[in-house]
């Protein structure tokens, strides 16, 4: 074994470790066999939710169909009007009722048998139970004043008869009954006018079979069916584990929003693994009922569902333990075989590390362990000629260093730049969030104000007449009204009031405008490109910028010229451009007024806006004052990050920089500056009318 390399070596014992690629396979079939039964059980939950709870609707939307059905036939209608008729004037123990119920009562009590109702209410449209099939202890009495005004029966009686349509309510407990039953309400129509409504009476048999038909669930597996009362999820029908859990087992919806049942009662669908109510691992497929308005939930124990993984799991855990050992055990042998010349070569490059460069270490064999040593001999002649290379390498690296630190801190002044950009980003969309809530706060009130004002105006003109009217019918009215006309001044009044509603509705218009101007400036759901009006944008900056143009104590007020052009809707961020216009608008405004503080500016101050759409489909908008212009050696650090001619606090030199970048790169178009002295400023701003987004050109 002397001369033998230690590749051969490593070739001997590394045969031993050849089960490695059996244990992955075996992982790997495992895995694939967990994923297939998982795949199955999942697919078998989620066809048994989805057909259970496709029965349920189409059960539900059958029995409304019923109720439609009753309602539509002339005898029902007939016997509601006779029956509303006795009621009110004889009541339910007259022998008038009595010799109607012989004429209707077995007519209608057919319907019980022929669709399977508990019972079959009629009641008027004043509330009063005129007709029941049983005669429970509600007959007779009044669903909106009576004892059962806050009953489930009472209460989809009147949303039947307030909405115009078929209702069903929850299932529950009513009265004495046993089991819970549920109440469908259908209008009752008479040429078109409503004239009493239809209740039947339906126990939760058919439920109950859905539920109890544990086909394809195992010993484990079951059906539960939930709705959601106030804040409280509530089973409603007996389960496999819990036979009395019908109303009688609740979930809490604020503590468990994420449970299963709550998603399935609030109208989501899904599939995962969950713990049950009795705290047991189970896969589950969940679903949303609408015509009930509840939930449904298909589950099954894991510990069934996936039994059939345990034993290919314990061979796989076994087959892992084996292998572990086997290749422990060859490990340690390489490791003896490798570690002896290892150690001795280990103490000399200790020696070597103190400096003892003229250590050498002693050549046993052949393999690449002897062959190592050689090297190492070889390499610790050379580590003395590469030391004083090294130290020159030092001295060279020190003075990249200093190059790197300068490097450094222009990257670090950059990251700064940047860094107060993105703040001064996330300002103006807090402000745009400002903007929108602020104005969608103010818009309620308003619109209250100014949609009740016409009305307002109308009753007040109406006051009006009658007391010209009282006053020519009555020229000489007794002392008390004259004392009373002439306190209030009458006449003064009259004459006023319509000019002071007039004012007030001068004055709603005027919010309402603004706030359209500012939902329109926000833009905040154009954060994306989006065909919009460019004009809409331009006069709504200048409708939120009205105050800094009026005129003021120290200057006259600013004008805009506006020349706008055939546009059509441009593609563009409307936001982002929103933001361009207003630092220009701005920086316009402040132009003017500083030129204004000048003596030698005498002209009236004027901002120009001019927009067209070129021959090569550019959108070209022309923002310019007639101000005294910007000093020519400014003029090539105007886009710059924080350049400003403004005083300290009042401008932060970042407007610029950023409508630059805005119209450059997010628009892919042009900002240009032309400015004379003496003669104002223009800038220019150009972008295609279409857009084209990064997905399209990365594609």
């Amino acid at each position: 074994m002397k001369n033998t390399k230690i590749v051969n070596k490593l070739i001997l014992w590394f045969l031993i470790i050849a089960l490695l690629p059996l244990t992955k396979i075996t992982c790997l079939n495992y895995y694939i066999a967990s994923s297939s039964r998982k795949k199955e059980a999942e697919n078998n939950l989620i066809a048994m939710a989805d057909n259970k709870a496709k029965w349920l609707e189409n059960y539900i939307n059958e029995r409304k169909n019923d109720a439609t059905a009753i309602t539509q036939i002339p005898n029902i209608i007939n016997a509601v009007e006779k029956y509303q008729l006795v009621f009110e004037k004889f009541g339910v123990n007259s022998q008038a009722y009595q010799e109607l119920d012989a004429e209707y009562k077995t007519f209608i009590t057919n319907y019980l048998e022929i669709f399977g109702y508990s019972d079959i209410f009629l009641i008027s449209q004043a509330g009063d139970a005129i007709f029941s099939v049983k005669r429970d202890q509600e007959f007779g009495s009044n669903f909106y004043t009576g004892t059962y005004k806050d009953y489930e029966l009472a209460k989809v009686f009147d949303r039947a008869k307030t909405l115009m349509q078929v209702e069903m309510s929850n299932f529950g407990y009513h009265l004495d009954d046993k089991a819970p039953v549920s109440f469908i309400a259908a209008p009752i129509f008479n040429n078109n006018i409503i004239i009493g409504v239809l209740v039947l009476k339906l126990d939760n048999q058919e439920f109950n079979k859905v539920v109890n038909n544990y086909i394809g669930l195992g010993k484990t597996g079951e059906t539960i069916i939930v709705s959601q009362i106030n804040e409280t999820i509530v089973f409603t029908s007996p389960i496999r584990h819990d036979p009395n859990a019908a109303f009688n087992r609740t979930i809490k919806v604020n503590q468990q929003k994420s449970h299963p049942l709550n998603q399935a009662s609030q109208g989501m669908k899904g599939f995962g693994i969950t713990f049950d109510y009795r705290g047991q691992e189970t896969i589950a497929a969940w679903r949303y009922l609408p015509s009930l308005n509840s939930g449904l939930l298909v589950k099954m124990d894991t510990a069934e569902a996936f039994a059939s993984l345990n034993t290919l799991r314990n061979i796989i855990i076994i087959l892992i333990i084996i292998t572990l050992i086997l290749v422990i055990f060859a490990a340690i042998i390489v490791a003896k075989s490798i570690s002896k010349p290892v150690i001795e070569l280990t103490k000399i490059v200790k020696e070597l590390a103190k400096g003892n460069f003229y250590q050498q270490a002693q050549v046993t064999s052949n393999d690449e362990i002897g062959q190592l040593a050689k090297s190492f001999n070889i390499m610790a002649e050379n580590l003395e000629k590469s030391f004083e290379t090294i130290k020159l390498r030092e001295l060279e690296l020190a003075a990249a260093n200093e190059k790197l630190a300068v490097i450094l801190a222009e990257l670090q002044q950059k990251a700064q730049q940047l860094a107060t950009q993105l703040i001064q980003s996330e300002k103006m969309s807090s402000l745009g969030q400002l903007v929108a809530g602020v104005a969608h706060e103010i818009n309620n009130p308003v619109s209250f104000i100014y949609g009740n004002l016409a009305p307002a105006k109308e009753y007040i003109q109406d006051l009006l007449k009658v007391i010209r009217t009282y006053q020519q019918s009555y020229p000489h009215p007794v002392a008390e009204i004259q004392e009373i006309t002439k306190d209030v001044e009458l006449d003064f009044l009259v004459i006023d009031l319509p000019k002071l509603l007039t004012s007030i509705e001068m004055g709603a218009k005027r919010i309402t405008e603004i706030v359209l101007s500012l939902r329109n400036f926000s833009r905040l759901d154009e954060a994306e490109i989006k065909a919009v009006n460019i004009h809409e944008g331009i006069d709504s900056t200048l409708m939120i910028l009205a105050n800094r143009l009026k005129a003021n104590s120290e200057r006259p007020e600013i004008a805009v010229i506006k020349v706008y052009g055939n546009l059509p809707l441009v593609d563009c961020y409307a936001g982002q451009l929103n933001q361009v216009f207003m630092n220009i608008l701005l920086n316009a405004i402040d132009a003017l007024e500083e030129a204004m503080t000048s003596k030698i500016f005498t002209r009236e101050p004027k901002i120009f806006i001019r927009t067209e759409l070129t021959k090569d489909n550019q959108v070209s908008i022309s923002i310019s004052d007639n101000g005294i212009g910007i000093p020519e050696h400014f003029k090539n650090k105007l886009f710059d990050p924080f350049f400003t001619t403004k005083p300290i606090g009042k401008g932060t030199g970042l407007g610029l920089s950023i409508s630059y970048k805005v119209i450059t790169e997010r628009h892919q178009g042009k900002l240009e500056c032309i400015s004379s002295p003496n003669k104002g400023t223009e800038f220019l701003i150009s972008f295609p009318l279409y857009q084209v987004s990064k997905s399209n050109l990365i594609c």
